[in-house]
């Protein structure tokens, strides 16, 4: 470790401040006085310390005197403004000294061998802990276990950043000796884990019970890999793999916000490392289930609503026919609309009370548009289709 020695030089010392300094051995010392307040002789202190370990410390003083007609001299002061390294903050001991004639008298004390000591304690723990997760993730490569791999070089890499940060701090105090220099494998790893990637294969089969997504690679299937189903970019489900590399999600879960359309299927990892590779991701389009309950609609709203719940149903899966013999399915609509300030958009609350037989269902879908009638409809398109087809869909099965 370098011998450090203060250089600081007083040239000239405020009205309402007096300052001075002591080094010994390695710990740094700085005493500063203020008749302002005692915190800012703290402050005072902690920036003259702050100063001898080469910190650029800015700061803001400033004093104004007002006299009034009997000659009586007030003095205000904007409040002390300094930025100080938080290593030095965390190494520095303040000591309050005694009040004398109004001065606030302040010494800030850094033990720096302490203070190095520490940092390098702390260096030595984080390089065997990245020693442990170097070896932890090369194996649960050769054992394609990919999720652990996915999370194990996140943390990995945290280690690495948080050791960086100490050596930086560290640096301030003494010249860097190359042994404490970071000789990480992050980025072989890394390289690693998207050579392996590109091995992977997503495979799916949709029956009109479920969908199925296989995950396999060159040595086989692969167990625990993780998955997310995504639909319109959103997340819609996510699970992992079993031991037989399978993952199996039932339909009516897939249609869960639309009843016919398509889903995504994408391996579930952090884009940092996906971005590398080439995993294909599935895109699978269901369609609605036809159902052999047919009703005839009797709807409250007007021509273009009822028209567009009609659709919604029937897209859904729910047989809608204008046959008087059919069972009734009533569906009482209300809207409660809302234009923008400007009145260029429209919000709109729809109502929706299904009712057949015993069984009521209420809905209350929200959208959005240029008028109140557009509003409606898209109002109506947001409405969960597919819960209603499970609340009456075979309700009048073999009536």
């Amino acid at each position: 470790m370098s011998k450090m020695t203060n250089k600081l030089a007083i040239a000239a010392v405020s009205l309402f401040m007096g300052v001075g300094s002591a080094f010994a051995a390695n710990i740094l010392t700085y005493t500063a006085t203020s008749k302002v307040s005692q915190k800012d002789a703290d402050q005072a202190a902690l920036a003259g310390v702050a100063k001898q370990v080469q910190t650029q410390v800015k700061a803001e003083f400033e004093t104004t005197k007002k006299e009034n007609a009997q000659g009586e001299i007030s003095e205000t002061a904007k409040s002390f403004k300094g930025t100080y390294t938080d290593v030095v903050l965390k190494g520095v001991k303040i000591t309050v000294g005694e009040k004398k004639k109004g001065v606030f008298t302040s010494t800030a004390t850094l033990d720096v061998d302490q203070l190095t000591s520490k940092m390098v304690a702390d260096l030595n723990t984080i390089r065997g802990d990245m020693k442990k997760l170097d070896s932890l993730i090369r194996m649960e490569l050769q054992n394609a276990d990919y999720r652990k791999v996915s999370t194990d070089l996140a943390e990995l890499e945290t280690l690495a950043d948080k050791y960086n940060g100490i050596l930086e701090e560290l640096s301030m105090f003494r010249i860097i000796s190359k042994d404490l220099l970071l000789e990480s494998a992050l980025g072989e790893l890394m390289d690693f884990f998207a050579k392996a990637l590109e091995a992977v294969k997503i495979e799916t089969d949709l029956s009109s019970e479920a969908l199925t997504i296989t995950v396999t690679d060159v040595m086989g299937p692969i167990a625990y890999f993780p998955i997310a189903v995504l639909q319109d970019h959103r997340e819609l489900l996510r699970s992992k793999t079993d031991e037989n590399g399978e993952l199996v999600f039932p339909l009516d879960k897939v249609r869960a916000k639309k009843a016919s359309g398509q889903v995504t299927v994408v391996a579930n990892l952090s884009f940092k490392y996906m971005h590398k590779a080439a995993v294909e991701s599935q895109v699978v389009e269901y369609s609605s289930e036809k159902l052999g309950c047919a009703y005839r609609l009797t709807c409250s709203g007007d021509e273009a609503d009822c028209g567009a719940l009609h659709k919604a149903l029937s897209d859904a899966g729910l047989s809608i026919q204008d046959k008087a013999e059919l069972p009734e399915l009533k569906v009482n609509m209300t809207f409660s609309d809302k234009a923008s300030g400007n009145g260029s958009l429209y919000t709109s609350k729809a109502t929706l009370v299904f009712s057949y037989d015993d069984v009521k269902l209420t809905e209350q879908p929200q959208g959005i548009g240029r008028d109140a009638s557009a509003a409606h409809g898209k109002a109506i398109a947001k409405m969960p289709a597919t819960k209603v087809v499970n609340a009456f869909g075979k309700k009048c099965k073999g009536k």
